[in-house]
C-alpha cells in the first residue's frame, strides 16, 4: 500500500512540474475589429503576443479557412518572457460582407491550437460586381 501511495504521490509531482514547464500564448487582443473596407483592398493586421510561460513557445503552423488570408509567423522559438507578433494579410478582392475569420495556431503550447480573429465588414468591389454581372449575363 505504501509502495502504492510513493509511486501516485511521484506521479503528481512529475505532471505538476511538466505542466509548469509549458509555452504559453499571452496575446495583447485575440480580436481584431476593421473599419468597412473596399471591396479589393488588401488589409494588414498583427497580433503581439508574449511567451508567458516557462519553456520556449515554438509556432508549427496557422490554419486559415479562406486563401484571402495568409499569416506570417515567427520561424523561431520564442523564449520565455520575450515578445513577438504574427502577421495577417487579408485579400477582399472576392469577398464582401460581413467577415469574421479565425486563425488556428498551432504551436508547443499547453492548448492543442490558440485562435485569435478578425472581423469587420467589406463592401463590394469592382471585381465581385464585375462577376456577378458576368454571371447574370450566362444565366448562372
Amino acid at each position: 500500500m505504501r509502495i502504492a501511495l510513493v509511486i501516485l504521490t511521484l506521479l503528481a509531482c512529475q505532471f505538476q512540474i511538466s505542466a509548469q514547464n509549458n509555452a504559453v500564448f499571452g496575446f495583447e487582443k485575440t480580436v481584431l475589429k476593421f473599419p468597412k473596407a473596399e471591396g479589393g483592398d488588401v488589409l494588414y493586421f498583427t497580433y503581439k503576443f508574449k511567451n508567458t510561460g516557462s519553456a520556449p513557445l515554438i509556432i508549427s503552423d496557422i490554419k486559415v479557412a479562406c486563401s484571402c488570408t495568409t499569416p506570417a509567423w515567427p520561424e523561431y522559438p520564442i523564449m520565455p518572457g520575450k515578445s513577438d507578433s504574427i502577421t495577417v494579410e487579408f485579400n477582399t478582392k472576392t469577398v464582401w460582407g460581413w467577415q469574421e475569420k479565425e486563425l488556428r495556431i498551432y504551436s508547443n503550447a499547453s492548448e492543442s491550437y490558440t485562435s485569435v480573429y478578425f472581423k469587420g465588414t467589406v463592401k463590394k468591389g469592382e471585381y465581385v460586381k464585375k462577376v456577378q454581372a458576368e454571371d447574370k449575363r450566362r444565366g448562372d
